[in-house]
């Protein structure tokens, strides 16, 4: 191809292929210090807690246009940002159950269950305390040594 096809492309684009010219586009930094004073001031203006940061940062972010990930970066950086309190492990999974937080083995818990039964006076079904599941178990315990107090 010819120097007009080139210098048209220039010209139009203000690039080509081959060509050394850099194009006169300038890339827009997103934040400037200015912006990240102003959300600072914003967020310690809101006063957070750990509870109601989340929703601070996401109105902050939908006045300024940024996103909230952008947002929590920028105070994360600065060292205001409130971290939400992580929940204890295997909370989400309890589901209420009267078990513990920690983990114990299926036989274990049988075996707990058995000497709850046997220490209130019942006798024990074997097949019936074979067939439940650790949990199950685990809760059962709790409800009798809890009635036998």
């Amino acid at each position: 191809m010819g120097d007009r096809f080139y210098q048209q492309q220039i010209d139009s684009l203000g690039t080509c292929p081959g060509s050394t010219r850099k194009p006169k586009r300038k890339r827009k930094m997103a934040w400037d210090d200015d912006k990240k004073a102003a959300v600072i001031k914003d967020y310690e203006a809101a006063e957070p807690t750990p509870e109601t940061s989340m929703e601070i940062v996401k109105d902050i972010a939908d006045e300024y246009g940024e996103s909230p990930n952008g947002v929590r970066m920028v105070l994360s950086k600065a060292g205001v940002y409130v971290k939400k309190t992580p929940a204890p492990s295997g909370s989400s999974s309890s589901g209420g159950g009267g078990g513990g937080g920690t983990r114990v083995s299926k036989a274990a818990a049988q075996e707990a269950l058995i000497a709850a039964i046997t220490d209130a006076g019942q006798e024990v079904d074997e097949d019936v305390v074979s067939k439940l599941t650790g949990k199950a178990a685990q809760y059962f315990t709790t409800v009798l040594t809890s009635v036998a107090n």
